[in-house]
């Protein structure tokens, strides 16, 4: 007798959830309302950003080079022309835009030495760009030699990133 008691307890319980479950539905009630979550779109100016950053990225020089074929001692080749044209393409695209290249060198060599190499460096990136169509007044060159190094430690992966053209946007 307790067990047929217990058992219709739990049956008239079941019986009671399912019916109200049942009575929310043919009401058009939801049980239980659903999360919607929308993610915001990234402003233009935050794409602009992004895809800027990764247009102008900088570009390598083997040791006491200038010309834009970049194989470190890794093996690792920079497909320098490939981000050159990268760059050509946006300024080609984007006539107002000026920038500036500097060319920057490792620590080994003299100081003047290091400045005319990154003259050279900075001035064959220039010369290529132009070369894709962009008018050479809206490109300014400048070396830096060796005094502004990303990796001041002394030792060859940190002069193989030393060794570098840089792009800065002077106006958009």
């Amino acid at each position: 007798m307790k067990r047929k008691g217990k058992l219709v307890s739990a049956s008239l319980i079941g019986v009671a959830f399912l019916m109200s479950g049942c009575m929310c539905m043919h009401k058009g009630v939801q049980n239980a309302p659903k999360k919607i979550v929308v993610e915001k779109p990234a402003t233009t100016t935050q794409q602009a950003k992004v895809d800027l950053k990764t247009i102008f990225t900088d570009i390598h020089f083997n040791f006491d080079k200038y010309n834009l074929t970049y194989i470190n001692k890794w093996g690792i080749k920079q497909n320098v022309p490939a981000v050159l044209d990268g760059i050509a393409q946006y300024m080609v695209k984007h006539p107002n835009v000026r920038i500036r290249i500097e060319g920057n060198c490792d620590e080994r060599g003299t100081v003047e030495y290091n400045l005319a190499l990154g003259q050279k460096r900075a001035l064959a990136a220039k010369k290529y760009l132009v070369a894709k169509g962009v008018n050479p007044d809206r490109i300014d060159i400048i070396s830096y030699g060796e005094s502004r190094p990303l990796d001041p430690a002394h030792n060859e992966y940190a002069w193989a990133k030393n060794r570098r053209d840089h792009f800065v946007i002077l106006s958009k």
